[in-house]
């Protein structure tokens, strides 16, 4: 009687689709060991990958042994920090002293960017990180805190500006092998490519270096989040504790799209003011705008900012900002206009 041993030992026949299952489950297992390292790069090391090898690379936050490891592997001149300054005082910027006091013990300069994974990118940070990107000197790192979303945008940027790839190859950059995923809130720096293939379609051309720095500095907005605010009014100081006032501005269009007013607080475009005494001490928020209405590009609207007696005498400041309520393409928040890198505007108040 054989043996379950010897009936492992004879050779065993496969047919030709036995053969090709064996295959494709070898190739799962490869593919799935692929993926379980990358997934522990990304998520447990320093995300760190060349984008223009010998001259550019990408990582994730750095700490100081991290950069003295860059700098002898690579011999790193430049750090791009695209998370932006910290202040002194907050109790979450630890990293941003250590990798500046790093930076300077190895000599390397630092150069401070303010993006988002979750907007858009102002225009003048994004004109800026390009003006960074032709001056500086050369091998550079940037980073974000995890290397995935902001970086990846830059690395984007990168090759569209350096290298000969075209559009689609650049975005390899965004893949989710670096930790970027293409949905919910950080689908907005796939949205800022999206503008540019979009106005590439309406120019009739394909992407060409000089094309994206054409779109970048002169035509690029990051939707709707473009505006010129004019005072219609002057604030009509000195103005009685017991008396409210009320004081008009107009809001122009500057950007690429229409905006829509809508009534209600959460939805559509609209204005948002405060009336405070010092940076803690707010006396009135009020909103104008509720209603329904389509400013095209170049339009403008005229909005009534009405306040209520301020009791206590002093002096005031008004500010007035835009919000879009649908998030400029991130639609689980408001975000104000501001911080895609438009302008508040500011009065002052005198009560007495």
């Amino acid at each position: 009687m054989m043996t379950v041993l010897s009936r492992c030992l004879l050779p065993t026949t496969r047919t030709p689709w036995g053969y090709v299952r064996q295959g494709l489950k070898l190739g799962l297992w490869v593919l799935l060991a692929v993926g379980v390292v990358e997934t522990v790069r990304v998520l447990a090391f320093l995300n760190l990958h060349a984008v223009i090898p010998g001259r550019v690379y990408r990582s994730a936050q750095p700490d100081a042994e991290d950069l003295q490891e860059l700098a002898t592997r690579y011999g790193i001149k430049t750090v791009i920090n695209l998370r932006g300054m910290a202040r002194d005082g907050d109790p979450n910027a630890h990293w941003y002293f250590t990798e500046a006091g790093a930076n300077h013990d190895l000599n390397i300069a630092q150069e401070d960017i303010t993006l988002s994974a979750a907007r858009l990118p102002p225009p003048k940070e994004l004109r800026r990180l390009i003006e960074v990107l032709d001056r500086t000197e050369y091998p550079i790192l940037f980073h974000c805190k995890s290397g995935a979303d902001r970086t990846g945008l830059t690395a984007t940027i990168v090759r569209l500006l350096y290298t000969d790839d075209s559009l689609d190859a650049a975005r390899w950059q965004l893949l989710p092998r670096y930790g970027h995923f293409n949905f919910g809130r950080t689908a907005a720096i796939d949205q800022f490519f999206d503008l540019y293939e979009q106005w590439l379609q309406t120019q009739n051309a394909t992407h060409r270096p000089e094309r994206f720095r054409q779109w970048a500095a002169n035509v690029y907005t990051p939707g709707p989040a473009q505006s010129e605010l004019i005072w219609l009014d002057s604030i009509p100081n000195p103005i009685p504790a017991d008396q409210g006032f009320a004081v008009r501005l107009r809001a122009i269009n500057r950007s690429n799209e229409p905006w829509e007013l809508k009534p209600g607080d959460h939805a559509g475009i609209h204005l948002s003011y405060l009336v405070a005494r010092g940076p803690t001490e707010a006396a009135y928020r009020g909103k104008a705008g509720l209603f329904r209405a389509t400013i095209p590009p170049g339009g403008h609207v005229d909005l009534t900012l009405a306040v209520p007696p301020l009791k206590i005498p002093g002096t005031y400041a008004l500010a007035a900002e835009l919000t879009d309520a649908r998030g400029s393409g991130v639609p689980i928040r408001s975000y104000s206009f501001v911080q895609f890198g438009d302008s508040a505007t500011l009065a002052e108040v005198i009560v007495k």
